[in-house]
């Protein structure tokens, strides 16, 4: 692969029509990986939650969210950049080769992790013990500071990989890599040391890991060569990624920043009952809208280089309905179902958490469609944009928590958590249609809310002995039922679905 793309997808002319199953197709094969994952996520969420007191709990959710932050410092929106670039270095329209783009990123994540490691680091080790509100968490960060370089250069490759469009490989690469991880991290904890640091220790192993065997993979494709850097390309990635950066760092603060304001009001207790509620919700929606993400924002960009405006906005209007169909019903399944789920996987000592898991959800399914809303901010490189929205969001964020945390504990920091992401969704939909417009379907949301509805009322209607039983049979009547009635009723949909099968068969 020395300096040679891959064959760009060819679009059919079909009002998108084509781009359409390619996103259904790719996002159903992120989704299955992220399926696993999840699934990867909840076998280990009782098995934390039960292993760790509360207390304990919320410290390592501290931890990973300070560990999140300076890796999100890390990547310097470089991750960004290489989805976009590499779009108009496969098209022609960008003079660089295959070996000079990819050695730019690597290299150039390598030395920008490496420095923010050793940095931050000694930046946390010099802090006041008392901000953080006990010294294990600070020494905690201090031990885990090596899991910032590795996940930047970790989102380096993934991010290649999401450019190529190599959805098979990239969901594999996520799947074996976290059971992987999860089983050093469990005979850690159970035969070596039941403790925080041996969690991070093991995290830093697996993960390590799993990074050396991506670089691997692309190493032997020829396709890094520390000669072939190129200046010109890193200074236009860091133009177009650093209000990325900024805006990722503000997102950062808008989805952990309330931690930090609930283990220094309310202590690492409540907190830790917090990331309970937080964390079930993050593994739900990363199923729908990471995958979509993952899948669209390619797609869109490759749809405006080679179709322009006219299809583009078709497929994104398409996408919209596609979106609204899976992420509407699963808000109204998690009411149903969410509190006991909860109660049923982390024990009843987080009783407390189980009425946040609505909010939260919502908050994060609604952000999720960040990246449909906002294509044309990011098509038109108006990465400010999103920086503005995203910091907006954050100090509402910080704000509404310091203020509801007040009379109302964690219960209004989920409260907070909704309407700041719902202000950022609607803050860079309002800008992004200036350049691609993205009409709201009214009926089609009255549609699928009143489905969605009517399935909220039959599944908490089921009554069994059994708790999981009861679980189970709730989600499974759920599903079966939204999704006969929305074939019956909505003929796009059933379409897509028809289209989706005979594409199985053929296959």
């Amino acid at each position: 692969m020395q300096g040679k793309l891959e064959p760009a997808a060819l679009v059919p002319d079909k009002e998108g029509g084509g781009a359409l199953r390619r996103l259904a197709r790719h996002t159903s094969i992120y989704s299955i990986g992220s399926l696993l994952v999840t699934f990867a996520s909840i076998i280990s969420f009782p098995v934390f939650t039960r292993i760790f007191t509360v207390s304990e709990y919320g410290t390592m959710g501290l931890v990973t969210s300070t560990i999140l932050f300076l890796v999100g410092v890390g990547k310097l929106g470089l991750q960004h950049s290489v989805v976009r670039f590499y779009s108009e270095v496969e098209a022609g329209t960008r003079h660089n080769t295959a070996v000079q783009f990819f050695s730019t990123v690597l290299f150039s994540m390598l030395a920008t992790g490496a420095i923010v490691s050793v940095l931050g680091a000694l930046l946390v080790k010099l802090m006041p013990t008392h901000w953080w509100g006990e010294t294990q968490t600070q020494h905690l960060v201090v031990f885990a500071a090596p899991l910032i370089l590795i996940r930047v250069v970790d989102s380096a490759m993934y991010n290649m990989l999401r450019a190529q469009q190599k959805s098979a490989l990239y969901s594999t690469y996520f799947t074996v890599r976290k059971y992987l991880g999860l089983a050093l991290i469990l005979l850690v904890l159970f035969f070596v040391s039941r403790s925080l640091e041996g969690f991070f220790a093991a995290s830093i192993v697996s993960e390590g890991l799993a990074v050396f065997v991506i670089i691997t993979y692309y190493w032997r494709q020829h396709v890094f060569d520390v000669r072939k850097i190129s200046k010109p390309l890193l200074f236009s990635m860091l133009m177009y990624g650093l209000p990325l950066f900024a805006s990722e760092l503000s997102g950062l603060l808008l989805n952990i920043g309330g931690r930090y304001i609930i283990n220094y009001r309310l202590g690492p207790e409540p907190l830790g009952s917090f990331s309970a509620a937080y964390n079930f919700s993050d593994y739900l929606q990363g199923i729908l809208t990471a995958s979509f993400a993952q899948a669209i924002i390619p797609i869109y960009f490759r749809l405006w280089e080679q179709k322009g405006p006219e299809k583009t906005a078709a497929f994104l209007q398409d996408s919209l309905r596609y979106y609204m169909a899976i992420s509407i019903p699963i808000v109204a399944g998690i009411g149903a179902v969410g509190p006991e789920l909860v109660r049923l996987l982390a024990s009843a000592k987080y009783n407390v958490s189980a009425p946040l898991i609505t909010f939260v959800t919502a908050g994060m399914l609604i952000s999720g469609g960040t990246p449909l809303f906002s294509a044309g901010v990011y098509i038109k490189k108006q990465t400010k944009i999103v920086m503005y929205s995203v910091l907006a969001a954050a100090v509402c964020n910080i704000a509404l928590t310091i203020a509801l945390t007040q009379g109302y504990g964690i219960e209004g920091a989920a409260v907070a958590t909704l309407v700041s992401l719902t202000l950022y969704a609607a803050s860079t939909a309002y800008f992004g249609r200036r350049t691609v417009q993205v009409r709201m379907p009214w009926r089609d949301l009255a549609s699928f809310s009143a489905l969605s509805l009517l399935m909220y009322g039959v599944i908490t209607r089921i009554e069994l002995p059994s708790l999981a039983l009861r679980i189970s049979a709730q989600i499974a009547c759920g599903a079966v039922l939204y999704v006969g009635l929305l074939l019956l009723i909505d003929r796009p949909m059933r379409g897509l679905a028809q289209k989706g099968l005979s594409h199985l068969r053929r296959s």
